[in-house]
């Protein structure tokens, strides 16, 4: 696959529209960015609908069991396409499997829906365009999922419209093998990009009006393994209470990273750096000083936000699950954590009914929730993904026990979220506005009615609800009285309620206050 060769011409009109349906976690999202930059590139025009569509891409996540099974079952729903005689072309459009389910179903996929095409990898993101004419030309059914085999990694961050965030990926793959998890073998081992090329890249980000930035890994406490520190960039070492961890003195590391884009003049206009995702074992101390203040030495740009997966409250599960680190010294960190910066958002990852599990354990994990009290939680019930260690475990958690403990647990944090959000309550938020409020009408309402009884100030016509998130993390609905569209800026909302879910508020602009900063 690698000699592939674009054989059609430059003209965009000749190439048709593009549809892309991604399932999965923020590392899909960015490669699904990339592939419609590809896409852009190679002269296509992206649509709303997949029946407009000339070539259909599924990019599909296979870390649980229900995202493959979005995915797959995406494609069913695109089976009729094949056969429409109204279209252009009379075979229907080209459809492509992606992504983590691509490289671990490989050509079984063709048996589940031999009307797909072709199927892919994410280290084959690049060679799209190349595939696509392979297609074109009558190839069917083949399979590009080799992993790029240099030790080191190179790419560029590739966006296809203005806007004010992006997702940076910094490294790839996973050397931490937790038992139940597929991502080394969809992912591969692990390896950085160089402090210098991601940099680089976020400076000409920010050139393009990016005001917040995602840095993507599968562990970026591992960053830099392997990349020498060759301008001697401090944190020389990482450790935490049980060592030293992370990559070794001599090389480049996560928290060196934070700083140097921090400093950089060319990102001085970058307002947030965020990152997802982190391993406990790996978390360091001088990560965790990457939060103090900037006054007490803290990277100035970094979002008071931490997701970092604790998976269990129970020592005895951790140790099944291969993840290595103990409950106690999660706790150490976080409360560290929490002294530092005590407006931190904490968010986390939860998998219940995991082999063995009892009620004992169980309710660990319930009383984690309660003594570090996260912002959000992500909690699954344990499924087996093929090819793993814990597949061959015994699934001994019966599904409903599963559900009844998924439930209970999810039930048992919004109490714990709501009573976080109402401290919120008559404080003033720099909130990044995403859009409009999906929920737009019943919010409109409410918060007029709250508004009106806070503030004596008359109803617009052009009153709309919108929708952004804190530094911390939080979701913000918020009401405005201005014409002007807010996506993409900073603006200061006044929060008037809080619930479980999100927060809800109302826009602060006072007369001749100039709104957020456009982009």
């Amino acid at each position: 696959m690698k000699s592939m060769q674009s054989g059609e011409g430059n003209s965009k009109d000749s190439r048709g529209k593009y549809h892309i349906k991604t399932f999965g976690c923020q590392m899909n999202v960015a490669d699904s960015e990339r592939m419609e930059a590809l896409l852009r590139d190679y002269g296509m025009e992206s649509c709303e609908t997949p029946e407009q569509a000339d070539v259909i891409v599924v990019n599909g996540c296979s870390v649980r069991e229900k995202p493959v099974h979005k995915a797959i079952s995406a494609l069913g729903t695109y089976q009729s396409f094949k056969s429409g005689s109204t279209r252009k072309n009379p075979k229907g459009p080209i459809i492509a499997l992606g992504g983590c389910v691509g490289q671990l179903e490989k050509d079984r996929l063709f048996k589940k829906a031999p009307y797909l095409d072709f199927v892919f990898g994410p280290d084959a993101i690049d060679e799209l365009p190349e595939m696509i004419d392979l297609a074109k030309r009558g190839e069917r059914h083949f399979v590009n999922v080799e992993f790029d085999r240099k030790r080191s990694y190179s790419t560029e961050t590739r966006i296809h419209r203005r806007k004010a965030q992006a997702f940076v990926n910094i490294m790839k793959g996973c050397d931490k093998f937790c038992t139940y998890c597929i991502v080394p073998f969809t992912r591969g081992r692990e390896k950085s990009r160089t402090i210098d090329e991601v940099v680089d890249d976020v400076a000409s980000l920010v050139a393009q009006g990016v005001r917040e930035i995602t840095l993507l890994g599968q562990n970026v406490n591992s960053f830099g393994k392997g990349n020498e520190n060759v301008k001697n960039r401090k944190p020389l070492q990482l450790s935490n209470i049980i060592g030293p961890v992370g990559p070794k003195p001599g090389q480049e590391n996560f928290p060196q990273l934070l700083r140097a884009i921090d400093e950089d003049p060319r990102c001085a206009s970058l307002k947030r750096i965020r990152f997802t995702s982190s391993h406990p074992l790996d978390f360091s101390d001088e990560l965790i000083d990457c939060y103090a203040s900037q006054e007490d030495g803290g990277v100035q740009r970094l979002a008071k936000q931490l997701h970092l997966p604790v998976q269990s409250g129970s020592n005895r599960i951790l140790r099944k699950m291969g993840r290595h680190h103990q409950v106690e010294n999660y706790v150490d960190q976080m409360e560290r954590l929490k002294t530092l910066c005590p407006e931190v958002g904490l968010m986390t990852d939860l998998i219940v009914g995991f082999p063995t599990e009892t009620e004992e354990d169980f309710e660990q994990t319930l009383k984690l929730l309660d003594r570090l009290e996260y912002d959000q939680v992500f909690a699954f019930a344990y499924s087996p993904r093929p090819g793993t260690r814990a597949a061959k475990l015994e699934d001994d958690v019966p599904e409903a026990v599963k559900r009844r403990r998924l439930n209970q647990l999810i039930d048992h944090q919004k109490k714990i979220s709501e009573r976080i959000n109402q401290r919120r309550v008559g404080q003033s938020l720099e909130v990044l506005v995403e859009g409009l409020s999906k929920s737009q009408h019943i919010l409109e309402k409410k918060l007029e009615k709250k508004k009106d009884s806070e503030q004596s100030r008359s109803t617009h016509s052009q009153s709309r609800v919108w929708q952004g998130r804190t530094e911390c993390g939080r979701i913000v609905n918020f009401i405005a009285d201005v014409p002007r569209d807010l996506t993409g800026r900073f603006e200061q909302v006044e929060i008037l309620e809080g619930s479980a879910l999100a927060l809800s508020g109302i826009l602060k602009v006072q007369i001749g206050e100039p709104l957020g900063a456009a982009l």
